[in-house]
């Protein structure tokens, strides 16, 4: 069963008994805006052009979120910074993270519980019913990370994404292999001989979360 990026990344970040998230949502919102982008760069639906995204390719495809994505784009007319589509896509998440969900739970990967604090706030769980599509994703990146399996681009993307999102430790649950992985993490995404375009995407997008994250995080505190 093949996953998108955005699918890789929520099902890292959930919960697989709880059905919550393990991260807050700030840290959440602006990993998922990051792969929807890098979803779109890897099918060469979009490009990075300096500190710009560029629409290549405004069709539709089978996803919800990365139609909404590109419907977005593509109403921009012209091309927008990089971390003016973060921000705007980290803003839309919510609506964006409902997308993936339900296609998880179409593909039985997840199920949906419905709960409410107070009777009122809904405080909807998403537990996991087959984890082998999950548990394949830690393999693969368990192979790339300690066993010296050749990454491909979408490896490196989910990876910047893990460690931008502070999901390293959620992402590899072994001990040990936590810190091997943690002293390494920034050097394999950063040093890995990849297309220079799709280079240039993660590079321009991770900076991009990283400086969202920290504004926010200053504005709150």
């Amino acid at each position: 069963m093949s996953l998108d990026l955005l699918e890789e990344y929520l099902l890292i970040a959930l919960d697989d008994s709880k059905g919550q998230f393990v991260i807050d949502s700030t840290h959440l919102h602006y990993g998922l805006a990051g792969a929807i982008l890098l979803e779109l760069a890897l099918r060469e639906k979009v490009s990075i052009q300096g500190d710009y995204v560029r629409v290549n390719d405004s069709a539709t495809v089978t996803e919800m979120a990365l139609n909404k994505a590109l419907e977005y784009l593509t109403e921009k007319a012209k091309s927008t910074k990089v971390k003016d589509v973060i921000s705007a896509f980290a803003k839309q998440a919510g609506e964006f993270k409902d997308d993936v969900l339900q296609r998880l739970i179409n593909k039985g990967i997840l199920k949906k519980e419905e709960a409410k604090i107070l009777w009122i706030i809904p405080n909807n769980k998403y537990p996991t019913s087959d984890l082998s599509p999950e548990n394949k994703v830690r393999e693969r990146l368990k192979a790339v990370m300690l066993e010296g399996a050749k990454s491909e681009p979408r490896d490196i993307m989910l990876l910047s994404l893990i460690d931008v999102s502070d999901l390293t430790k959620e992402a590899f649950r072994d001990k040990e292999d936590y810190k091997k992985v943690k002293k390494k993490i920034k050097e394999v995404t950063q040093d890995i001989q990849i297309s220079g375009a799709i280079n240039k995407s993660i590079r321009e997008i991770q900076a991009a979360i990283m400086i969202a994250v920290m504004a926010t995080v200053v504005i709150t505190t």
